[in-house]
This record gives structure tokens, C-alpha cells and sequence, in this order.
């Protein structure tokens, strides 16, 4: 299983790496995991390009590349499903986040956010990439 964390605070990258490695301990998944500054660093990787599932963890506001921007890319791709997208962003306006569902966000998480929260939504969309 690919998880990117793709978020421009490297506090939010450690702590939201650390959840998906202890996840990943407990379940005894292979985990392939990578975190990426930007979108645009992201993007310009081949690391995501493959057939195996891709969860992504995308912060909504970032420099160069913005979420959504990534987002669109991502669903514009022929192999679109099987990337499965949380939004972890600071916007919290209902626009913002009617937007990010509408462009193919699977989910949504506001900024500052709960470790269990997370790892449980982590742990629903996995489900659903089995």
C-alpha cells in the first residue's frame, strides 16, 4: 500500500507519519510511505505512478501547488480510482469544503485536527481500498 502525506508544515508531516507507521505496525500491512513539501513536488514525482492503491493526504493550502490543484490532477488521470484523497486542510469554509468534495476529495478534515479522528478515517479508507 502507497500513502503519500503531502502537506508544506513538516510538524503536521511527522505527526501524521507517525500515525500511519504505527497504523501500518498494527496491521501488518506493507507500507510504502513518502511526504512531499508541496504539490507540485508531489506531482512531478513518478513515485505515486504504478498499479497498487495510492492513499493521499493532501493539505488543502499550500505554496507553488495548491490542494485542490493536486486534487483536480489526480482525478484527471486515467487511473483516477485508485486514489483515494483526505483532505487535511486549515479551510473550513462549507465552500471550501463543498469544493474539495465536488472535485473528488473522499473525504475532509479540518485543521487543527484529533490523532483518533484521523487514524479512524485512515483506517475507513483502507477498508475501502481492499
Amino acid at each position: 500500500m502507497k500513502v503519500a502525506i503531502v502537506d508544506d508544515d513538516a510538524i503536521v508531516r511527522a505527526i501524521v507519519t507517525d500515525v500511519v507507521q504505527k497504523m501500518f505496525a498494527k496491521e501488518r500491512v506493507a507500507l510504502e510511505l513518502r511526504t512531499f513539501k508541496d504539490g507540485e513536488e508531489f506531482i512531478s514525482s513518478d513515485w505515486h505512478e504504478g498499479k497498487e492503491p495510492c492513499l493521499v493526504i493532501l493539505d488543502g493550502v499550500m505554496p507553488k501547488m495548491d490542494g485542490l490543484e493536486v486534487l483536480q490532477q489526480l482525478r484527471n488521470k486515467k487511473d483516477a480510482s485508485r486514489y483515494k484523497i483526505i483532505m487535511l486542510t486549515a479551510r473550513k469554509s462549507e465552500n471550501d469544503i463543498a469544493r474539495a468534495l465536488e472535485l473528488g476529495a473522499d473525504d475532509y478534515m479540518t485543521k487543527p485536527f484529533k490523532l483518533l479522528e484521523l487514524e479512524a478515517k485512515i483506517r475507513h479508507m483502507l477498508k475501502r481500498m481492499n
